[in-house]
């Protein structure tokens, strides 16, 4: 195949790629309505687009259109996209599709002049409706009462043309007003404030919406551009202070006249409190007001002003927004109210007013005290507003009796019916300064805190104590372990000593007694020819022999406990109790309780011969049938008991000549030098228990 064959071949395979890469690209989208129809999603997949429609306004680097379906917000993908046009200019829009911030919009990459168009009707609409959240990027036309105007400087980038005539770049905001609803209006032509101000208006622009970082609209703002200005609908009420003032109590009324719903109101009063740059107060014959103003001109209690402003509901009764005052004069200083029931607390809200009460908790904060008060036989909260100049701040202690002063808010958190006549019972007082509350009797200085301080400090005291005594308590346990384990070794060598003299009694001394007997019995057989007096004195000598090798071998008993080195307690007392009993008609019972152990040498040595003691003596004079041995093993503890069913004795007649009374004695001695208890029990007829015990 020849190179010319393969490059033909390669041409038609490209070719035909080309053709399948066209079928799979996707149309572009050409009207407003087909992008703001997409999801954030869809719009983010940067579809193609192609719109053609009015050119509306410029912002910086991007700008607002309309075609015939929808208004739309159009970003541009560079500095050098071309956004010089005039509103009412048709304009061809290529790009790509753009998800936005809240709603799809879409991003130009090139902008081309085709001619003139008419600019589009507005579509007449509510500040209710832009609060629907569905008017983005819509051209509209709304209508309000001017609240507030002010001229303010303007960051965005504007055309020479639209500056002022000295050359700077200023906007008029204003706040509109219609019903319940308010609106922040951009404007971005100058307009003098005090022709619009109290004036309704109907204006045409662009709605956007601020919005957080969920896509969630917060509120609508209104951006007029350049050359759009408002149509004035009705001029504002008041243009000054000229006409007569009405009074406070006349607000919202009952009133059957059309009069001027929604505009400015003209009240006159005395300053009871101003907070400059956010509120005042004033009473005049009738009743109390708060007023709204960002003036920030100091008014002191005892002035006389006129107010000019927009009445609207407060919390309970009307208060006045975005107002204005002047100074006429100075009047008395106000007095307060003094309030004493509940249901007075209605007739003056907003109102300088005093009371008696239960200071119940102080709270501070970085801005404001928060006090809690038991009055009027209900709750009261009242509010300091700290700031530098209050200096030290008095030490309010709960549980004193004071009397408050400040500025009444009635109904605050309380549940308002649905209809009719609402009595407030909530009670909320704002103190001017600290001397607004007085101590009438001032609370025992033992606080619930103090009480809790202490408590806290003698806890702690105990705790410590506890902790020192435990160490001296754990340091007396050392020592004592210390001196029982020399106790025990040298107990130890002792026991071993006694141990070999008994080796050394058992073979030398009882060996010899032995043999000596032996041989005694064999001349006592050998010397029956022998005189009476000669038997006698052998068989004297035999018996000798025999008493002295049977207390050899008692000695060898008492110091040496060889049934120790083979068993532990219960097995060494298994077998003593047997060989005691062997020869008798005794019946023996060891019981073991618990889970046996072996013992310290001193402690089993003691136990061992106190058991054989009491054996012994149980067997030499109470004359049993059954002896019972039960030896439990406790925590740390061992409790020995020896019971019998003879016949018993009176312990307290017990003469201590009695050999009965040195067993007694001796079991009583050794169980003192192990720091045990001795328990001792009998009757005549019916028995005795000897019930030792001892910590191990």
């Amino acid at each position: 195949m020849t190179v010319s064959r393969l490059t033909f071949l390669f041409s038609i395979c490209a070719f035909a790629c080309q053709l399948l890469a066209q079928d799979k690209t996707e149309p572009p989208l050409t009207t407003a309505a087909q992008i703001r129809a997409l999801t954030p999603a869809q719009a983010a997949e940067q579809f193609p687009i192609r719109l053609r429609g009015c050119f509306m306004a410029r912002e910086s680097h991007s700008f607002s259109m309309q075609d015939h379906t929808d208004g739309i917000f159009i970003f541009t993908s560079s500095e050098d996209v071309n956004v010089d046009f005039k509103r009412g200019d048709l304009i061809e829009v290529i790009g790509y599709t753009n998800p936005g911030d809240y709603a799809p919009c879409a991003t130009a990459t090139s902008v081309t002049l085709i001619g003139k168009t008419e600019v589009p009707a507005p579509l007449p609409s509510t500040i209710a409706q832009l609060y629907s959240g569905q008017m983005d990027a819509k051209w509209v036309e709304i209508e309000g009462i001017v609240h507030r105007a002010e001229i303010l400087p303007n960051l965005l980038i504007k055309p020479p043309e639209a500056l002022t005539p000295e050359g700077e770049n200023l906007y008029t905001k204003l706040k509109l007003v219609s019903g319940n609803h308010e609106l922040v209006v951009e404007m971005q032509d100058v307009v003098d404030p005090n022709t619009l101000l109290d004036a309704k208006i109907s204006l045409v622009g662009h709605c956007f919406y601020l919005h957080n970082g969920n896509r969630q609209f917060v509120r609508p703002i209104l951006h007029t551009p350049i050359g759009i200005k408002p149509n004035i609908l009705q001029p504002p009420v008041y243009s000054g202070f000229a006409p007569p003032p009405r009074p406070v109590s006349s607000l919202f009324t009952f009133d059957t006249s059309e009069g001027n719903h929604g505009h400015r109101v003209h009240v006159r009063g005395v300053v009871t409190h101003h907070r400059p740059g956010r509120a005042l107060w004033i009473r005049d014959d009738t009743q109390s007001l708060q007023i709204q103003s960002s003036q920030e001109e100091l008014l002191a209690p005892g002035d006389l002003v006129s107010v000019l402003g927009f009445p609207t509901p407060g919390t309970y009764s009307p208060v006045l927004q975005d107002a204005e005052f002047k100074k006429l004069g100075k009047e008395d200083w106000p007095s307060p109210i003094d309030i004493e029931q509940l249901n007075m607390i209605t007739r003056h809200d907003s109102d300088l007013i005093r009371l008696k009460a239960t200071l119940l908790e102080v709270q501070r904060y970085p801005e404001s005290i928060e006090l809690t008060l038991d009055g009027l036989g209900t709750t009261v909260r009242a509010s300091l507003i700290t700031n530098a100049e209050l200096g030290s701040l008095p030490d309010w202690r709960p549980g004193s009796l004071v009397s408050v002063s400040g500025i009444a808010t009635v109904g605050e958190g309380e549940t308002i019916p649905l209809n009719g006549l609402w009595w407030s019972e909530s009670l909320h007082v704002l103190l001017r300064s600290p001397n607004d509350l007085a101590i009438i009797t001032a609370a025992p200085w033992w606080t619930p805190k103090r009480v809790s301080y202490a408590l806290a400090a003698f806890l702690l005291i105990a705790v410590v104590t506890i902790a020192f005594v435990v160490f001296l308590s754990r340091q007396r346990l050392g020592e004592q372990k210390q001196q029982r384990a020399l106790a025990e070794s040298e107990f130890s060598a002792i026991l071993s000593e006694r141990n070999r003299v008994a080796r050394e009694i058992h073979d030398t001394l009882a060996q010899n007694l032995g043999a000596i007997s032996v041989q005694l019995e064999i001349v006592r057989t050998d010397a029956r020819n022998l005189g009476q007096n000669t038997q006698k004195h052998i068989a004297t000598a035999h018996k000798l022999a025999r008493t002295a090798l049977a207390d050899a071998r008692d000695s060898i008993w008492n110091m040496r406990s060889q049934v120790l080195e083979k068993y532990d307690l219960g097995g060494a007392l298994e077998r003593v109790a047997t060989q005691l009993t062997d020869d008798t008609d005794i019946s023996i019972d060891v019981d073991i309780i618990g889970k046996r152990r072996r013992l310290p040498p001193v402690v089993e040595n003691n136990l061992l011969r106190v058991g054989q003691e009491a054996v012994t003596n149980a067997c030499k004079h109470a004359r049993p049938n059954n002896i019972k041995v039960e030896v439990s093993y406790q925590n740390r503890r061992v409790e020995l008991s020896v019971i019998d069913d003879g016949i018993g004795f009176d312990v307290a007649s017990v003469s201590p000549e009695t050999n009965h009374s040195f067993g007694l004695v001796g079991i009583r001695e050794r169980i003192e030098l192990l720091g045990g208890d001795v328990e001792i029990r009998s009757e005549k007829g019916r028995g005795t228990r000897i019930r030792v015990s001892v910590s191990d």
